[in-house]
């Protein structure tokens, strides 16, 4: 069977689910660079994630994107099939429970969560991901976690307590494994001046710099990686059309002119220049997809 063949196999099984041919994956991740995917497919629910979850697993290769905000895809693209959750998006509130769809933004989840007079994920505000990626990244700031009030989590391989997702520093079992379908939150009654004095307070304190970024790139690990690039004196520091920001060194700006293939040359030297000069290895937050050089 030939590769086009392969694939009209299964859009024959996913029936009334909406999948495009040699998509541009620019429009899915916050640098807005990067090639084409051979397929990609846009569940609009749950039920139709788990479809197309069970019909590529062992059969062809594949990445489940979110909000695309710690991704680099490359130049060259993916050659497989991209499934965005862009589309899952639901949530139900039973007393403190909140049980959010993994495409809801989690921009979205802290507004229901206000209004709803419930409290324990304002340190979350402006990280600009869905849901599913959040968790799975373990994301967090301001020496707190969203691991701190995941009570479980609905993934397509079945539903895991907190204590079994493996959550640790940006990172859980489900960062390379398990798709996350849904997650359910346990918060905290509280009153509605009190949680949105608590999100006035974490706005002022995160200031995300301007333009096309994907947020930190790298981990702080023992370090503030933003603080040791900018000892080495990687401020400002370009490679085409990307460029360290002048306002906080751990973030990458893209240009309009920018490639995957920038970022990723710029990250290199990043790496190198810390490594060379400090004996630091910094290691990356920002997920790869795709070949680079």
């Amino acid at each position: 069977m030939s590769n086009s063949e392969n694939y009209l196999a299964l859009f024959s099984k996913l029936k009334n689910v909406e999948y495009k041919l040699d998509y541009s994956l620019k429009g899915l991740n916050r640098y807005g660079t990067g090639g084409n995917a051979k397929v990609a497919i846009f569940p609009k629910n749950v039920q139709e994630l788990s479809l197309v979850l069970k019909e590529v697993k062992g059969s062809y290769p594949y990445y489940v994107i979110g909000g695309g905000s710690n991704l680099l895809v490359s130049d060259s693209g993916f050659d497989g099939v991209i499934i965005s959750t862009l589309q899952v998006k639901n949530i139900t509130i039973k007393s403190n429970l909140f049980l959010v769809d993994c495409g809801e933004k989690l921009s979205n989840v802290i507004k229901e969560m206000k209004y709803n007079c419930f409290s324990g994920l304002e340190f979350a505000i402006g990280i600009p991901a869905t849901v599913g990626g959040a968790v799975a990244m373990n994301a967090g700031c301001f020496g707190s976690t969203i691991s701190e009030v995941v009570k479980y989590v609905v993934a397509d391989s079945g539903i895991y307590t907190n204590s079994e997702c493996g959550f640790g520093y940006r990172t859980s079992r489900f960062l390379n494994g398990d798709t996350i379908l849904s997650v359910c939150f346990s918060l905290e009654p509280s009153e509605e001046d009190l949680i949105e004095e608590k999100i006035k307070n974490y706005k002022t304190f995160r200031k995300n710099p301007k333009g096309k970024s994907c947020g930190s790139v790298f981990k702080n690990e023992g370090y503030f990686a933003g603080k040791v690039i900018d000892e080495v004196g990687l401020k400002g520091y370009k490679i085409g059309g990307a460029k360290v920001s002048l306002e906080h060194a751990n973030f990458i700006i893209a240009d309009n002119t920018c490639t995957s293939q920038n970022i990723y040359d710029l990250i290199k030297t990043i790496k190198e220049r810390v490594y060379n000069k400090k004996q630091i290895t910094l290691v990356e937050e920002l997920m790869y997809l795709g070949d680079f050089k």
